[in-house]
C-alpha cells in the first residue's frame, strides 16, 4: 500500500481550500448579477407596461382622429354642395345680366336711337354722350 505523506495531505487540503474559496467568489459574483438582472427585469416590466399604455393611448387617438376626419369630410361635402349651388345660381344671374346688357346695348345703338337723335337735333349730342358712357360702364361691368 501506498503511504500518503503528511505533506501531500496538506497540499491536497490547500488546493481544495483554494478551489472552495474560488467557488464562493464565483457564487457571490453570480448572485450579484442575478440581483442586477432581477432589478432590471422589474424596470423592464415597468417599461413594457408604460409602452403598452402609450400604444393604447395612440390607438384611442387614431380612432378619435378617424372619427373627426369623417365628420369634417361630411361637413366639407355639404359646404361643397352649397358652394356649387351658389356658383350655378351666380352663373345664371351673370348670364341673365349679360343678356340684359346686350339688349340694352342693342336698344341704345339700334335704329331707334339714330332716328330719335335726328328728331331732337341739338339734344342729340348730350344724349349720345350719355349713351356712350352707359355702354362703357356696361362693358366694364362684364
Amino acid at each position: 500500500m501506498m503511504t500518503v505523506s503528511p505533506l501531500s495531505g496538506v497540499i491536497v487540503d490547500g488546493i481544495l481550500a483554494v478551489l472552495l474559496v474560488a467557488v464562493i467568489v464565483v457564487s457571490l459574483i453570480v448572485y450579484r448579477r442575478l440581483g442586477t438582472i432581477k432589478s432590471g427585469q422589474a424596470e423592464l416590466r415597468q417599461l413594457v407596461d408604460s409602452l403598452n399604455m402609450a400604444v393604447l393611448d395612440a390607438q384611442r387617438s387614431v380612432a378619435n382622429l378617424k372619427h373627426s376626419a369623417v365628420e369634417v369630410e361630411e361637413r366639407l361635402k355639404a359646404e361643397t354642395q352649397k358652394a356649387k349651388a351658389i356658383s350655378d345660381e351666380l352663373s345664371m344671374i351673370t348670364e341673365a345680366g349679360n343678356n340684359l346688357a346686350d339688349r340694352i346695348e342693342k336698344g341704345l345703338t339700334g335704329d331707334r336711337g339714330s332716328s330719335q337723335g335726328a328728331e331732337k337735333g341739338s339734344d342729340a349730342k348730350p344724349a349720345q354722350k350719355q349713351q356712350q358712357e352707359l355702354l362703357a360702364a356696361l362693358r366694364e361691368a362684364r
